[in-house]
């Protein structure tokens, strides 16, 4: 099958919605899938970045053309060309795109692109209730378009049913609306779990002190990760260590909060880290921890990450969020009140206290990639052959 994605970003650009794009298409392309993955490029020059194509591990990639983030998102330049091109080059049987993302809007005006099949992946609603007056604004205007991509696209994915529940959108296409969980590619992690020597590996755990109970968070220094709350919950547990891996635009913010709390010797903002330091923290820390008030955060690749290195994880009960549900199928993970500090604290000292206990329970880890691209290429198959779903 001739399978072209169509995503926002792909790695080294760090987030779930990338990692699970590349690792998806690696897959496929391992099956033996013609595959194509056309991005933005996010490595801009000015105002713009520019077109770079390379072949990634078996998958042509695309880095577009593209306009610098207005309103949190990239347009890409050059749109209606490069279609043409791909179209006639890679003869896609589908096309898979990865919403939210408003440069698909120009697939509407692009006729050979409409007369090919759209699977969507919903990763999450543009618009949340915590999202920003200003966006909330733009969206009324993207709405309608939105509407159009998705009465045109043959199935909509998404990763858990919590959240379909909860989405005003999805909720108005519930026929189209099919639950494939996100996986992950594993083998980065068994090779660092094979090989722990590394001056990354160390430099990475060096941060840790000892004999205290060791917490991470990693994630982009944004409003809706709510790192501000893990932060205040450190007060109440000195027994505790707290390493946040990540940049974002709230990293000055969160540091004068650290030094304003006295937190400097218990709290500490890491950065950004590569795949290789960010493997050498999940798998040396106690607990993975996450304080998403919003459901922006839709799933939480990074907890996957946390439970195949066999970690605690402690999430919050954010309604519409896949995040407890992923804690609540996992022998080790838990969950507490959405922005209740005492119950975190409360969570984190039964943790710490049953910890051996806790770490005995056995547990499958069920979301490998290649068991998860099997789901995918079974819903193309029904999708080519039009079949009800």
């Amino acid at each position: 099958m001739n399978i072209l994605h169509i995503g926002k970003f792909y790695p080294p650009y760090y987030g779930g919605m990338e990692n699970y794009l590349c690792d998806l298409a690696e897959a496929q392309a391992v099956q033996g899938h013609r595959v194509v993955v056309w991005v933005h490029n996010h490595e801009w020059r000015g105002l713009t970045s520019y077109t770079n194509v390379s072949r990634v591990r078996r998958v042509k990639l695309i880095r577009q053309k593209s306009l610098k983030p207005l309103f949190f998102t990239p347009i890409m330049l050059g749109f209606k060309r490069q279609m043409k091109r791909i179209i006639a080059e890679e003869k896609p049987d589908l096309i898979h795109l990865h919403w939210p993302n408003p440069s698909l809007f120009k697939l509407l005006l692009n006729r050979p692109a409409r007369q090919i099949p759209w699977v969507i992946s919903w990763h999450s609603d543009m618009v949340t209730s915590y999202s920003s007056y200003v966006l909330k604004l733009v969206y009324l205007l993207i709405k309608p378009f939105e509407s159009m991509l998705v009465k045109h696209g043959r199935s909509l994915l998404v990763s858990t049913q919590a959240y379909a529940d909860y989405s005003k959108q999805l909720r108005q296409h519930t026929e189209k609306t099919h639950v494939i969980p996100l996986g992950i590619s594993t083998q980065h992690i068994d090779e660092l779990k094979t090989n722990p020597e590394s001056k990354n590996y160390f430099r990475a755990t060096e941060h840790w002190q000892v004999n205290q109970f060791k917490l991470f968070h990693l994630g982009r220094l944004t409003f809706y990760k709510n790192q501000k709350f893990l932060i205040n919950a450190m007060r109440n547990l000195p027994k505790a260590q707290l390493l946040i891996a990540g940049k974002g635009q709230l990293q000055d913010q969160l540091n004068k909060q650290i030094i304003e709390l006295d937190l400097s010797s218990q709290v500490k903002l890491l950065g950004g880290v590569d795949i290789e330091q960010a493997h050498a923290l999940f798998d040396s820390c106690d607990i993975f921890c996450m304080a998403s008030h919003d459901r922006a955060e839709s799933f939480g690749v990074v907890l996957l990450e946390a439970m195949y290195h066999n970690k605690v994880i402690l999430v919050p009960d954010t309604a519409g969020s896949g995040m407890s549900w992923l804690a609540d199928n996992y022998p080790k993970g838990f969950v507490y009140k959405n922005k209740d500090c005492d119950d975190f604290v409360a969570k984190v000292e039964f943790i710490r206290q049953n910890f051996n206990e806790i770490m005995s329970e056995p547990s499958e880890f069920g979301f490998q990639m290649k068991h998860i691209v099997e789901s995918v290429g079974q819903h193309y198959q029904t999708v080519l052959s039009g079949e009800k779903q």
